[in-house]
């Protein structure tokens, strides 16, 4: 809705066109044709009334007709009115002037009131759409952890019950425990993540801030998702290997999303590139997958929570939550995320968080 501008300021105005109009048509002009003093007094009274109450409609109506009436009707500079006509002219215009200002403040006052209704029904438009959106990602969320429920614990059900076999030789049985200790960590990380999304919309604080080197960062992060990526090459490249003031723990774990992520799109086998930059600025880290890349549409909601593209819902599992936890995570430690295609294939996911360094030999601040 436009903002009124105060009644006094209205008010002001209009006396001053109506004393600047009296001036010139009364001493310069020395006009005489009641007509025309009347229609631009009208004039000045209906744009009063069209920025301010009716009350200050009627206050500028009245005084347009005293100055109408001292100045423009004889006897002139007096209020007395000597001509039947006169007085059928003065009331004429006073009544104009009081109608066309109660009919212009009505419809102004009806203008606001729907401009009101129209940006009410926005709003609860607004909150439906929210709340429909919001009833959607519940139960996609839903669905999707009945599935990443289901699927560990039916796959674990399997295997231990394969391990009871006494037919099963040592190989066999290897492998069957492979399986219970990949979906178990599945199971982890699904309830890591929940607690994880938690804390970030409880708005829960970094952990400790220290001095730590980027290798022991990747380290932990590769500990986290150690059976997710153990069927990929991890390349490692950290240029310079420098001590760092940050948090540890949530870089570590934000770079183990970008990690499980890269390993969920990349075929087995495939290299999982990390390069970890130092500099003045801070740590800046790189996960470039070999993937299919992330379509174009996806990109600006990649680190949205619950998001999953038309690559990710061809998959069998996932909630959308790693990416969006990371970016959380990220942001509570000072720092931010985005994703890229690379032009030779796959994706990078680009970390970058401030922090001091300092060189690893002297310990001073860089």
């Amino acid at each position: 809705m436009n903002r009124r501008p105060p009644e006094g300021v209205v008010l002001c105005a209009g006396l001053g066109a109506l004393a600047l109009f009296t001036l010139v048509y009364s001493r310069w002009m020395h006009v005489t044709n009641a007509t025309t003093v009347s229609l631009t007094f009208l004039m000045i009274v209906l744009l009063v009334a069209t920025l301010a109450r009716l009350r200050t409609a009627v206050a500028m109506s009245l005084a347009a007709m005293l100055s109408f009436n001292f100045f423009f009707l004889p006897p002139v500079g007096t209020f007395a009115i000597s001509d039947l006509h006169n007085w059928v002219s003065l009331f004429a215009f006073l009544t104009v002037s009081l109608v066309a200002s109660n009919l212009s403040a009505t419809a102004r006052e009806r203008t606001q009131e729907a401009l009101q209704r129209q940006a009410d029904l926005l709003e609860e438009r607004k909150s439906a759409e929210l709340s429909r959106q919001r009833d959607e990602l519940k139960s996609m969320l839903l669905a999707s952890l009945a599935h990443d429920l289901r699927t560990p614990l039916t796959a674990m059900r399997v295997a231990a019950s394969n391990l009871q076999q006494t037919w099963l030789n040592d190989s066999e049985r290897r492998v069957q425990s492979d399986i219970v200790l990949t979906e178990i960590e599945r199971l982890t990380r699904l309830f890591q993540n929940i607690l994880e999304m938690a804390r970030i919309d409880a708005g829960a604080k970094s952990g400790e801030v220290r001095w730590v080197h980027p290798s022991e960062i990747l380290a932990a992060a590769r500990e986290h998702v150690e059976q997710t990526i153990r069927q990929h090459t991890l390349t490692e490249r950290i240029d310079p290997d420098r001590p760092i003031e940050v948090d540890p723990r949530a870089i570590a774990t934000a770079i183990a999303y970008v990690l499980e992520n890269a390993a969920q799109y990349s075929p087995p086998g495939a290299a999982i590139g990390v390069e970890m930059t130092v500099d003045a600025g801070g740590l800046t880290v790189r996960v470039r997958d070999r993937g299919p890349g992330v379509p174009v549409a996806d990109l600006p909601h990649i680190f949205d929570r619950f998001y999953r593209g038309a690559a990710a819902k061809a998959r069998a599992s996932g909630t959308g939550m790693g990416l969006a936890i990371a970016r959380g995570l990220l942001a509570a430690a000072g720092g931010r995320i985005a994703a890229a295609n690379d032009p030779q294939g796959g994706a990078v996911f680009t970390i970058v968080v401030p922090a001091r360094s300092r060189d690893a030999g002297t310990g001073d601040d860089a």
